[in-house]
């Protein structure tokens, strides 16, 4: 049996999407979603 996988990020905060006003000039920010994560030391 192989040991547990440790993840090497930790995410950090909740995720971030684009203003109504930020769709309205830049159509393609539809679909971004911003993910912030910290890397772990192994």
């Amino acid at each position: 049996i192989e040991p547990q996988i440790t993840p090497m990020l930790k995410l950090m905060g909740k995720a971030i999407k684009p203003s109504e006003h930020e769709i309205e000039h830049n159509t393609r920010a539809r679909s971004a979603i911003m993910r912030i994560a910290q890397r772990q030391a192994e």
